[in-house]
């Protein structure tokens, strides 16, 4: 009996301590995604101004375009885009300062999406698209790290070519940049010194080639990070890889660091890209 009792102890001890750790660990990860959905988007610090005086002016000076981006995210090439008088709603969309919560959608990763005041999905405006553009955002996070995604534009409507989660195949999302559009933070960007035709020409081939290639986050580690290389047809990528590897076909490569590993977050600071739109990221660093 009594060595039973000693046997339940030490079972019970084990299971007391599996328990512990258990909840721990779940604690750990617990703060470390509310620090990251606490950090997720950034809000001005000073107040709004009057865009009328602005919208009203036939040709804007370098100071009007410093004030544009501070009041609505624009840089000099986005605002150039958008019809004037949306600019307002550019800036209330910079300042709204409403609910940061997991989106639901059924991801494996977190995001942090942008809610109304009554529970609704606030979508952000968002500059007019064209294909071979990319979207940016830091809004998806595993375990406290803020991996982020990114997508490629495939034309005006928001479709994207993009490389979602474990399990999944590369493909087309018909307007997934409203997915980009909700969440807390997003960039648009696009490639410099290249002509409408070049862009999209990078998309189309990117739509031929780059579909239906299974999720690989370890691509440039253990399989050449250079997939198409020597003709060769893919069979591994991710969301920033895709990006980058759409445009790497085409001569551009835009890993800002030149690691083995691009993400996200490499990508943003690309110098041959050009920033159009600014949203929920510091304004001055963008993605720190």
């Amino acid at each position: 009996m009594r060595k039973g009792r000693k046997v339940l102890v030490i079972i019970l001890s084990i299971v007391t301590c599996l328990c512990f750790v258990v909840t721990a660990v779940g604690v750990f990860f617990a703060i470390a995604s509310g620090v990251c959905e606490a950090d997720a988007r950034v809000v001005p610090s000073y107040a709004m101004t009057d865009l009328a005086p602005l919208i009203e002016k036939d040709v804007w000076t370098d100071e009007d375009y410093e004030t544009i981006y501070r009041q609505t995210g624009l840089t000099r090439a986005g605002a150039d885009t958008v019809p004037r008088e949306e600019l307002p709603d550019f800036q209330r969309a910079l300042f709204y300062d409403g609910e940061v919560r997991h989106d639901e959608d059924g991801s494996v990763t977190p995001h942090d999406a942008m809610f109304g005041p009554s529970g609704e999905d606030f979508v952000a405006p968002i500059v007019p698209l064209e294909a071979g553009d990319i979207l940016i955002t830091s809004t998806t996070h595993l375990f406290g790290w803020r991996l982020g995604h990114a997508a490629l534009v495939l034309d005006s409507a928001g479709t994207l070519l993009q490389s979602t989660e474990i399990g999944a195949e590369s493909g087309v999302s018909g307007n997934g940049a409203r997915w980009f559009r909700r969440s807390a933070n997003f960039m648009v960007l696009r490639l410099k010194d290249a002509d409408r035709e070049t862009r999209a020409a990078i998309a189309e081939a990117a739509t031929e080639r780059l579909q239906g290639i299974p999720y690989n986050v370890f691509v440039g580690f253990f399989t050449p990070k250079d997939q198409c290389k020597d003709g060769r047809t893919p069979n591994a990528t991710h969301c920033a890889h895709l990006v980058w590897q759409s445009f790497m076909n085409a001569g551009y490569d835009l890993d800002s660091t030149g690691g083995p590993l691009v993400v996200p977050r490499d990508i943003s600071r690309s110098p041959l890209l050009e920033v159009l739109q600014v949203y929920g990221f510091d304004l001055d660093e963008h993605w720190k």
